[in-house]
């Protein structure tokens, strides 16, 4: 018999219970008897976030969340894919992805200037290694700061001028999901400022032996955003990569066409490799793996750096 009633977790967090919030409205709408608990979860990445995530181990946003579903505390996780390892733990499964928000990367300044027209010596503010990289490659001449903490802190950060920031780089997909996109100054396009694999995108993971869960959950998998997304994810899976590796992989499908551009570099961003290739979207997989293979040959496993918390 169908399930009538569920619980689904996430992260307490203002941008992961609207989230949330939205996964819950789209399965409602597609499950009118279904009722719905929501309930907030603390993971460690939250416990810790002004600590540099690859300093406090791995899957620092979604351990806790899976720890609740194998214990039946919660039915569904909701995570931001991107937080979401490459390999499912035992007993878990992703069951759906829903339609992605917008995939790309955004600046953030105080007077509306792009990332090319910030004064040399300018301090660009991120949290993520794979957005240092990139921007070290497009201006040198920019000084990097660590940030973590939410999107609004961050902003304030920028507001205020407590830490001297003259720009952030965030994820488009947050802020308009917090009502913030009016702040964004430039958009960075997917394929040569390569975005994070499955940024943008949600992730719905239950219990592999639900078969009624998955079933619920699969009324609001987005095909094309699943085959997107699983090509991305599958290249940092076969090269190797752990939470502290500058990577991005971003997958754009056109008719019966999938691009897909990938991009990994050290973490001084000293040494790069960036490919793009394209092929029938019925090939996605052998993409992803063709792509792979032509980045570990051009040497993308002496890129990444051994961290006591990589996998």
């Amino acid at each position: 018999m169908p399930r009538s009633e569920l619980t689904i977790g996430s992260r307490g967090s203002l941008l992961a219970v609207k989230q949330r919030e939205e996964v819950v409205r789209a399965l409602q709408q597609r499950n009118a008897d279904l009722t719905i608990r929501e309930v907030d979860i603390t993971t460690k990445g939250d416990a810790h976030r002004y600590l540099p995530v690859r300093s406090i181990g791995t899957s620092v946003f979604v351990s806790e969340l899976q720890h609740a579903l194998l214990s039946g505390e919660i039915d569904i996780a909701v995570h931001s894919l991107k937080d979401l390892p490459t390999t499912e733990p035992d007993g878990l499964t992703l069951a759906a992805v829903p339609y992605r928000e917008d995939p790309r990367d955004a600046v953030i300044t105080k007077d509306g200037a792009t990332l090319d027209e910030l004064p040399s010596g300018s301090v660009v503010a991120t949290g993520s290694p794979r957005r240092a990289a990139l921007t070290h490659i497009r201006r040198p001449d920019i000084v990097l700061h660590h940030i973590r903490g939410n999107v609004n802190t961050r902003i304030d950060h920028l507001d205020s001028g407590r830490f001297e920031i003259d720009a952030l780089i965030l994820a488009a997909a947050g802020l308009n999901r917090l009502g913030v996109s009016h702040r964004i100054s430039q958009h960075l396009g997917c394929m040569e400022f390569v975005a994070a694999p499955a940024q943008g995108a949600f992730a719905l993971e239950c219990r592999s032996d639900d078969a009624d869960i998955i079933s619920v959950c699969r009324t609001i998998q987005h095909l094309n955003t699943r085959i997107c997304v699983d090509a991305e994810r599958s290249i940092v899976r076969e090269v190797g990569a752990g939470c502290s590796t500058p990577i991005g992989a971003h997958a754009k499908i056109s008719g019966d066409e999938i691009t897909l551009a990938a991009f990994i570099s050290n973490i001084s961003a000293t040494k790069s490799i960036s490919v793009k290739e394209s092929a029938e979207v019925s090939n996605a997989d052998e993409l992803a793996s063709s792509i792979a293979r032509r980045m570990l040959a051009e040497g993308a496993a002496e890129l990444i750096q051994p961290s006591i918390h990589d996998n």
